[in-house]
């Protein structure tokens, strides 16, 4: 029987993209190795997991952060308990070798589920504050791999069983050379939805620029949304400034290789591919990501000298165009920021990771 690696968990992009890249990883470097999820129905996993052709247990379950007590009584009471006996029914014919829950609410019952049945369980923190889930599992669990060796201190009980391995960096990414350019060129990263803030407030700064007489290219990605190109691309083309404004991209190491400096928000992948690059950043982090996670991911990039940080609630027009001034037009800082970055990355995630798993994995094969 083969060896049967599930990853358990979801939910938005931040859990999902890990979570497939640790599959990829294992499946390169050990080839005996099947691996299955199991994710949440109104999880992103729904739709991408499938379309990539992966094996996919999905729940019918709720998050519950931020929910009201209701909701939280009802997947206590009802949606895990029932969902931990779907899991455990499909386990039936053969039960994982290993169990990894990367977090979101799916990596709950996954848990829960592997705990009853002798799976042995590791878990995955992405972030540089481990989320609700994490912490609240992570006494059940042999091994943490943290994507960031700060999240190390919020989990005092479980330093024993704390692995620092990184986040996994696509290889094309970590491919890129960074390089400042003449003129200087402006990366703005909302994510996948995009940041309304950042459409809203970047093309005003540089504006302002523009206005001042700096000469500087604008790469910008708006985000899903009808309007949102011809709109930022408006502003950008009354200010005089070349602009290439697009919804997203999946090249990210051709805008890596293009850029001088990024905006962005300070998701986990986000800022683990801008220390790999060696990429200058100034981090606006989400105000209401849980535990505002965000803000403690950029900061490990600021304290290691490679960004900056804006509280959204303190920046306005004014403030942005002074930072990026202050950055994208100075060719030492920009340097000195990404041998900073460099310095801090961890590029080697991938074997780290499989380097941890290997071990249970081989015990039951």
């Amino acid at each position: 029987m083969n060896t049967l690696l599930c990853i358990a968990g979801g939910g938005t992009g931040g859990h999902v993209m890990p979570a497939l890249a640790l599959a990829d990883a294992v499946r390169s470097k050990l080839s005996d190795v099947n691996v299955t999820f199991i994710g949440a129905v109104r999880g992103l996993e729904s739709s991408l997991l499938p379309e990539r052709g992966e094996q996919v247990m999905l729940l019918d379950m709720h998050a519950v952060q931020g929910a009201g007590l209701m909701q939280k009584l009802r997947v206590l009471l009802w949606e895990l308990p029932k969902s931990v006996l779907k899991i455990r029914k499909a386990w039936r014919k053969q039960k994982p070798t290993v169990l990894v829950g990367v977090g979101g609410y799916a990596s709950v019952a996954g848990v829960v589920a592997a705990v009853l049945s002798g799976v042995p369980v590791v878990l995955y923190e992405q972030n540089a504050i481990p989320g609700l889930v994490n912490r609240v599992l992570y006494r059940f669990c042999r091994t943490m791999m943290l994507g960031f060796a700060s999240a190390q201190a919020r989990l005092p009980q479980a330093a024993k069983k704390a692995v620092v391995t990184g986040n996994v960096i696509r290889h094309d990414v970590l491919q890129v050379t960074y390089q400042t350019h003449e003129p200087p060129c402006l990366l703005i990263v909302g994510g996948s939805q995009g940041a309304m803030f950042l459409n809203e407030t970047v093309p005003m700064a540089c504006k302002n620029l523009a206005k001042q007489g700096k000469v500087f290219r604008v790469i910008h990605l708006v985000g899903a949304g009808d309007g949102r190109v011809q709109d930022v691309q408006s502003i950008y083309k009354h200010a005089g400034i070349d602009a290439d404004v697009q919804h997203y991209s999946d090249d990210m190491p051709s805008l890596f290789s293009q850029a001088s400096l990024m905006i962005a928000r300070a998701g986990a992948m986000t800022t683990c591919e801008a220390a790999a690059v060696g990429m200058p950043s100034l981090f606006v982090p989400l105000p209401w990501a849980a535990d505002n996670h965000q803000y403690y991911n950029a900061l490990s990039m600021k304290e290691a000298g490679a960004a900056s940080i804006i509280q959204q609630k303190t920046c306005d027009v004014a403030r942005l165009t002074r930072e990026i001034s202050n950055v994208l037009f100075r060719p030492e800082r920009l340097k000195h920021m990404s041998d900073a970055g460099k310095a801090a990355g961890i590029t080697d995630a991938a074997e780290r990771q499989v380097a941890v798993l290997k071990p249970m994995l081989e015990a039951q094969t």
